[in-house]
């Protein structure tokens, strides 16, 4: 067959092109596990298995030098969240990945979408066929412990059966995700990580909850990729901030307490850190309009873009969100946020550091899907590892659709 699997020493764009336009026309075909036909559970545990074996060699912090900055675009995306057609549209609008256009995907690939595994294949592939153009960063989804709760395991287990899932995709997954790297330098100025800034491991743990201290990009290098859950104490701090951490209007760093890990730091603590480290730019994400709901002093990310630390000279934070209409599943009398989906355009000409360029879209009409997590689970992910059980829920709400393309859950 024409659409026949190359094998991973032999991906090509042309297959990735061909398999995505399969995989978006099964969506509609309303058999989850009909996936399988293009892509087996071997075949995609092989995908993973060999992409592990690519980022294993990246750093902690990864740097992305292009060879010809000056004719190069690179572009960053924030959440996806398993939103596939919502994906493909980005994709059309960035252009394909080569040498002089680049991609960073920020982490939080899957989960409360119906369509993670999807959208990670298209992200693997593209890793494996553009191992030094395309960087993809771990969030705070890459993880077993938001995994097992917001429905990608549980869609594993429908789209391949349950043994295949089990043992394994999952495992691979798992594996996959505890090889991510954390972050990534652009050029010499601009940094794109998920979560926000991080506390030093040179301090006491007692320290760094009263009076923690403001880490540097050489304990980031250092810092382990965090294992399967990072849980935010002993060698996961760095990792578990990283991931998990979130702007604030006030001064300040201290512990993330509504979320349970990480850390919350101010417009000072984003100044102190782009000076120590010469940075002009932060790109984070990990926040959606759900999680900005109740954060009115913040600014909106309804666009999908917003900067969050205006430092002037001294350079900028902002947050992109690349899942609009998020999240696709709602319970009945939960807000629907009609937001915007975005992406950032850094380009060589301006170091990488200029934020003029988002590119903004709206949602793509989705078919009726499955819905694979219990929708009262709670909002924007407000309970981290930090107890490190790493435990979920299995079931899951059915749905319906609503004519243009948005979801409710029934439980």
């Amino acid at each position: 067959m024409d659409n026949a699997f190359p094998g991973v020493k032999h991906v090509t764009l042309e297959y990735i092109e061909r398999l995505k336009s399969n995989l978006e026309a099964n969506t509609h075909s309303g058999v989850a596990n009909r996936i399988q036909k293009f892509v087996s559970a071997q075949q995609f545990t092989s995908i993973l298995n060999h992409c592990t074996e690519i980022i294993e060699k990246e750093n902690t912090c990864v740097y992305l030098r292009p060879e010809n900055p000056e004719e190069t675009v690179v572009n960053v995306v924030g959440d996806t969240h398993g939103q596939f057609h919502d994906v493909l549209q980005l994709l059309e609008l960035a252009g394909k990945p080569s040498s002089k256009n680049n991609f960073v995907f920020n982490g939080d690939f899957v989960d409360r979408g119906a369509w993670g595994c999807e959208t990670l294949l298209t992200f693997v592939l593209m890793k494996i066929c553009f191992p030094q153009d395309v960087i993809l960063i771990r969030g705070n989804h890459e993880s077993e412990f938001c995994t097992s709760c917001y429905g990608f395991e549980r869609e594993l287990k429908v789209k391949f059966g349950d043994a295949n899932a089990l043992h394994h995709i999952y495992p691979a997954f798992l594996k996959f995700c505890a090889a991510l790297p954390l972050a990534c330098k652009i050029g010499s100025s601009a940094l794109v990580l998920h979560g926000g800034l991080f506390r030093s491991p040179s301090q006491k743990k007692s320290e760094s909850k009263l009076n923690p201290k403001l880490g540097t990009l050489k304990e980031l290098s250092a810092a382990s990729k965090g294992g399967f859950d990072p849980s935010g104490v002993g060698r996961t701090l760095v990792a578990g901030d990283v991931m998990w951490s979130d702007p604030s209007h006030l001064n300040g760093l201290k512990p993330n307490v509504q979320r349970g890990i990480g850390v919350i730091f101010g417009p000072e603590e984003s100044r102190a850190f782009m000076k120590n480290e010469n940075l002009k730019l932060i790109i984070r994400s990990h926040e959606g309009p759900d999680a900005r709901e109740d954060k009115p002093e913040m600014s909106s990310i309804q666009s999908g873009f917003c900067i969050d630390h205006d430092l002037g000279e001294d350079g900028k934070l902002v947050t992109i969100f690349s899942a609009p209409d998020y999240p696709q599943f709602r319970d009945f009398g939960d807000t629907r946020h009609n937001n915007e989906g975005a992406f950032i355009r850094l380009k060589g000409e301006t170091n990488f550091c200029s934020v003029e360029d988002v590119c903004t879209f709206s949602a793509t009409p989705r078919p009726p899907a499955e819905c694979y997590y219990d929708l009262d689970i709670g909002g924007s992910d407000v309970e981290g590892p930090s107890d490190g059980s790493g435990g979920g829920l299995s079931s899951a709400g059915e749905e319906e659709s609503s004519g243009d393309g948005a979801q409710t859950g029934k439980l």
